[in-house]
């Protein structure tokens, strides 16, 4: 919950901050997000001022993603890059180097201490669901 509350509270922050110095009618800020998820955190926090576009969709897989010459072309033209962190985007030093892009890329889960996982626990969720 503590992580989901920092990683949305991150992503408004900064995304008010792009908007805090920009006029009424301002182009809307052109925002790379990972995956839908914080896609729609995104959309949700900027509304009308921002343009979305998503690496992965809702029917990928970050872990073994390969991106497309699309989405190099997307992240070159970005304003800003919202990314999970935690090496759960494989793919995302490959994109960044291929597209050449200035945008700011931000780490949501920076600061974020992750929590260690435990095969025993898997064992037992598993058994439990059998």
């Amino acid at each position: 919950m503590l992580k989901s509350f920092r990683a949305a509270l991150a992503l408004s922050v900064i995304t008010l901050s792009a908007f805090a110095t920009s006029s009424a009618f301002a182009a809307p800020l052109k925002v790379v997000a990972s995956f839908t998820v914080i896609a729609d955190f995104a959309k949700n926090v900027g509304g009308n001022r921002v343009n979305i576009t998503t690496i992965v969709g809702p029917d990928g897989d970050a872990h073994v993603y390969e991106p497309s010459p699309a989405d190099a072309v997307a992240m070159a033209g970005a304003d800003i890059v919202l990314v999970n962190g935690l090496h759960f985007e494989g793919f995302l030093q490959r994109l960044v180097d291929a597209s050449a892009t200035k945008a700011a890329i931000v780490t949501l889960t920076k600061g974020v201490t992750p929590i260690d996982f435990k095969p025993e626990f898997a064992d037992a969720d598993a058994a439990e669901g059998a």
